[in-house]
């Protein structure tokens, strides 16, 4: 049975090298996107008996038959996406996804516009590493997190190639609906526009229905590059394994690049998102569960306290509330909750302009640490309000 009521912290610091590694003892870190739970039972027995079946030969391109089979169940009956093993391709980790969608539809110079913004920051980072602009379509804070869909119409110009969507959205948790979705299709396919949809958050819902900007209708299978994943609700991310899924021409063009740059992915990792994909839900229900709990917690705690506003997210492990009452720029806030709270949380802006005022909060942990963290939090928050009297 999955234990979510505590964490082991000796290991977090010496192995979590991202989210706990860099960081004193006395430090509590809701930054990166880890949950601080080992992986599921399921996903490591998985893993040994691929070691025991010596899946050490190269693989096919774009994964292991048996692992492309479950994937392929999974987009057809979950997704609604109606996907072959031809219009898959496993590869190490998301990031690599925006990597791909940005090297492939940007010249210098074209446009990708984000929708909505904030965002991600690795989508700002390779729009720009392909030499290309990123416009933001801001999401609406002060209108129950509304996308707006006649501002991402103005936003798009000759210039534009690439249309970016993140649904379930980091950093805000809005799932958006089917309604919204088709508006974003209905300007992509207006104006011929290249889709990449991040969809890693899919299994970490709280409410709402995640519907897949694929699944719509034919043409946008064929012109988005949806990209799915395990590693941040089954805490794999070590394993660095996910897989895109697109049909046509576009799906020929990538795997082309793809050829020449990862080979294949990892068999082992492969053999991991098998195991999530068969065997890992009911131990995922249990983790929502909890986090559940501590989302509705954290909410409570940051709702108390004075000159902080916070959306609710539907999905995602994050908050991202507003604390810009306080009088300090997001990167100033998060270095106070540094050196006074011990409390490392993630810089609003660095989500692109939009996030400026908020901070990203990672609440997937145990109700001990977040207890003590925002107390923490809380102190230190107090104490600029007495300063400023």
């Amino acid at each position: 049975m999955a234990d979510f009521e505590t964490i082991d912290e000796e290991f977090l610091r010496s192995r979590a090298a991202l989210k706990w590694g860099p960081w004193g003892e006395d430090v509590i870190s809701l930054s990166v996107a880890d949950i601080d739970f080992p992986a599921p039972r399921e996903i490591k027995e998985g893993v040994i008996r691929a070691v025991q079946e010596d899946r050490t030969p190269y693989g096919a391109y774009g994964g292991d038959s048996d692992v492309l089979e479950v994937v392929c169940e999974k987009l057809n009956r979950v997704n609604r996406i109606p996907a072959t093993p031809d219009d898959v391709y496993m590869i190490p980790g998301t990031m690599l996804s925006i990597f791909l969608a940005c090297y492939y539809a940007l010249k210098p110079g074209d446009e990708a516009v984000i929708c909505p913004a904030p965002v991600y920051p690795p989508f700002m980072e390779n729009i720009e590493n392909a030499q290309g602009v990123p416009v933001f379509n801001p999401l609406d804070f002060h209108n129950d997190l509304k996308l707006d869909l006649d501002d991402l119409k103005r936003r798009i110009t000759p210039r534009t190639r690439l249309l970016m969507v993140s649904n379930p959205h980091n950093p805000s948790g809005r799932v958006f609906t089917r309604e919204e979705l088709e508006g974003i299709g209905q300007i992509a396919k207006e104006n011929n526009l290249f889709v990449f949809s991040d969809e890693l958050y899919e299994d970490m819902i709280f409410e709402g229905k995640h519907v897949s900007l694929a699944s719509l209708d034919a043409d946008l299978s064929e012109r988005t590059l949806s990209a799915f994943g395990f590693s941040k609700a089954f805490g794999i991310a070590g394993f660095r394994i996910a897989y895109i899924v697109c049909r046509g021409k576009h799906m020929q063009e990538l795997k082309k690049r793809l050829h020449g740059m990862i080979v294949h992915a990892d068999t082992l990792a492969q053999a991991a998102a098998k195991a999530a994909l068969t065997s890992g839900t009911p131990w995922l229900e249990r983790l929502m569960a909890h986090l559940r709990e501590m989302r509705d917690y954290a909410i409570e705690r940051l709702s108390a306290t004075p000159g902080v506003w916070c959306p609710v997210p539907q999905a995602t492990p994050f908050l991202f509330p507003n604390l810009a009452s306080f009088g300090m720029t997001s990167k100033e806030m998060t270095q106070h909750l540094e050196e006074n709270a011990r409390v490392i949380v993630q810089n609003g802006a660095e989500f692109g302009p939009p996030g400026e005022g908020h901070i990203r909060i990672n609440f997937a942990t145990a109700y001990p640490v977040l207890r003590e963290a925002f107390d923490r939090i809380e102190k230190a928050l107090v104490k600029i309000r007495q300063a400023r009297l």
